[in-house]
């Protein structure tokens, strides 16, 4: 899946889903949802795309963020600091302190701050 960012201004997000799987399709729709975003078809802030050849052969770090890896930008984005991001999302700190390391290594940064930035340049849709 690759995630191209915009910027984060608000806290809702504006999330498009690019699959060819429909039952993949519904249950990232699902996700985003359950996370108090909206899906739409144009006007995305972060798309989530399948590549063609499925999950397996998207083997570069930088390009695939997971749903929950969007979810926690979009917590961080918001300001949040780790301890409310678990309490958010119900998962443990240490969850979220992996999370925002994962997403450190995707994005090449090195702090919050830079991962929102790296995030936002990352505007054309692969």
């Amino acid at each position: 899946m690759i995630a191209v960012v915009k910027p984060l201004a608000a806290r809702r997000l504006r999330i498009a889903i690019r699959v060819e799987d429909a039952a993949l399709a519904a249950e990232l729709r699902q996700l985003v949802l359950d996370a108090g975003h909206d899906v739409v078809d144009e006007g995305a802030d972060i798309v989530m795309q399948a590549p063609a050849a499925g999950f397996a052969a998207a083997r570069e770090p930088d390009e695939l963020l997971t749903p929950r890896e969007v979810e926690v930008l979009s917590a961080i984005g918001e300001g949040l600091t780790n301890k409310a991001i678990a309490r958010r999302l119900g998962i443990s700190l240490h969850t979220v302190k992996f999370h925002v390391e994962s997403l450190f290594r995707k994005l090449g940064a090195r702090t919050r701050t830079e991962a929102l930035a790296k995030a936002a340049e990352r505007r054309v849709e692969l």
